[in-house]
């Protein structure tokens, strides 16, 4: 070990002091059968940093590079001709990764991104059956007090009212020493995870909340109040507005999937008004 580590010290002077040397006229870092690993093929990782961080990475380079030609040597000697015979293989990667490369730009290039609100409605009213709700959601105001809270009574009784003073007179009061205090109204959001914090079992808020519109429940340190200001029910479809984002998603990709199609058949019958494709079909 200590040799390695000098060794490695030495191939960091070297690379610090003379720069990168031709790999003819370099002593090899390691060595796996006949392939060699040099420090002019690894100086890159090296840049900007200490020495003492060199080494380290050094070290750790060395020893995956070692470790992975080990295990392909011995993969070369237990293998078939044909098990190590990787054209077609290789082949289909290429031209996998260059037909995806250029569809990416084509993509880029070619694609209309913007989306107007009467193709998002008239998505979800074709596609109900994809909006279906596993769950119930909501919009609701959550607050959750110490037990120890002065002001305990006064929530209690104004966190029911829908009337604009008593809410304003709510929100100074919350925000003025309780733990937590959350308006969700601007979006729908899983009843879940409003009461997860909550001591009791999900389907006795669910219950709650349904028949009372409010919720209240304390644990050991904390009381949780709960205001259900809007309801969507586990089953029934889910509001516009929540799924918006999921419809847009939709939208694009399936623009996508048209737009390269279209390109497909574009380049396809190009080449073949210019007799550039030809097909045999075998009787």
């Amino acid at each position: 070990m200590r040799q390695k580590v000098v060794f490695l010290s030495i191939a960091l002077a070297l690379l610090f002091s003379c720069g990168t040397k031709h790999k003819q006229n370099e002593m090899p870092v390691a060595e796996v059968g006949d392939r060699k690993l040099y420090i002019s093929e690894i100086k890159d990782y090296l840049q900007n940093l200490s020495s003492k961080d060199s080494l380290i990475i050094l070290t750790d380079y060395v020893n995956r590079w070692a470790k992975n030609q080990a295990v392909l040597v011995h993969a070369e000697k237990n293998l078939s001709d044909d098990e190590k015979n990787l054209d077609k293989e290789i082949d289909d990667y290429r031209t996998s990764l260059l037909v995806h490369k250029y569809e990416q730009a084509y993509i880029r290039a070619k694609m209309d991104t913007s989306i107007n609100q009467a193709e998002i409605e008239q998505f979800y009213n074709d596609n109900p059956d994809n909006f279906q709700l596993p769950g119930m959601l909501v919009k609701a105001l959550y607050i959750k007090a110490a037990n120890d809270f002065k002001n305990m009574d006064k929530i209690r009784q104004l966190y029911r009212s829908n009337r604009e003073k008593d809410i304003e007179e709510l929100e100074k009061i919350s925000i003025s020493g309780v733990e937590a205090y959350s308006m969700f109204n601007e979006k729908w959001v899983n009843l879940s995870e409003v009461t997860a914090p909550l001591p009791g079992a999900a389907d006795i808020y669910e219950n709650r909340a349904i028949r009372m519109r409010t919720i209240e429940d304390s644990d050991d340190k904390y009381t949780y109040f709960i205001k259900i200001n809007d309801i969507s029910m586990k089953g029934t479809i889910a509001p516009l507005e929540h799924v918006k984002a999921d419809i847009m998603d939709i939208i694009i990709n399936r623009r996508k999937i048209q737009l390269i199609r279209q390109m497909e058949n574009t380049v396809f019958n190009d080449a073949m008004n210019r007799n550039e494709i030809k097909i045999n079909i075998l009787n």
